[in-house]
């Protein structure tokens, strides 16, 4: 039985709308936590100038897989194990860098190693989108305080929802421009960052 992930069901077209805008030429892209696949599968599908490289953990790799497998793409490679802690990501360059609904899942240490490793990875002129929640001056929304309240309790203390402008000053410092703040359905954003 493939994972499927409801959250992907409902955001992936919307999050799709919004990326074709964005990466734009023949390029490759590394998406990090790629959780079930569907995403991949999805966009790879719709982008097929794309040369798509879904990671996550090693525990999730499997189901992945299993979509990516399936589909059959040739512009979308069977998943790989990537944690964004590790000091060296081996990925060589990438033109495009994608991840929706991670940043939030992790301390921000975390999210400080992931800017380390997107700066290592992405070329020049590169492109970054984070899609997920961000507080701007606190919550946006009751139902981000209830997100935050379980992420904390039922995933990781040090998880929760960041500051947009904690993280625009994090990407700052790893030579990442914001260059747009797409609103996007379910109080959540589309950050698209340009590498300096």
């Amino acid at each position: 039985m493939k994972p499927i992930s409801q959250p992907c069901l409902r955001n992936q077209d919307p999050i799709y709308q919004a990326l074709k805008e964005v990466f734009l030429d023949e390029g490759k892209v590394l998406e990090l936590a790629c959780g079930t696949g569907q995403h991949a599968v999805y966009m790879a599908q719709r982008l097929p100038l794309l040369k798509w490289l879904a990671t996550d953990l090693a525990q999730n790799i499997d189901g992945a897989n299993m979509w990516i497998n399936e589909a059959a793409l040739k512009n979308l490679k069977p998943a790989t194990a990537l944690d964004i802690e590790q000091t060296d990501w081996d990925i060589g360059q990438v033109d495009y860098i994608y991840s929706a609904n991670l940043v939030h899942f992790v301390a921000e240490k975390s999210v400080e190693a992931m800017f380390k490793g997107i700066n290592q990875s992405l070329k020049s002129k590169g492109k970054l989108a984070l899609y997920g929640p961000y507080n701007q001056d606190g919550y946006t929304s009751e139902g981000n305080a209830r997100l935050d309240h379980w992420l904390k309790t039922e995933v990781n203390k040090d998880a929760g929802i960041k500051e947009l402008n904690d993280i625009k000053a994090l990407a700052d410092s790893y030579n990442l421009t914001l260059l747009q703040n797409t609103i996007m359905p379910a109080n959540n954003l589309l950050l698209v960052f340009e590498k300096r």
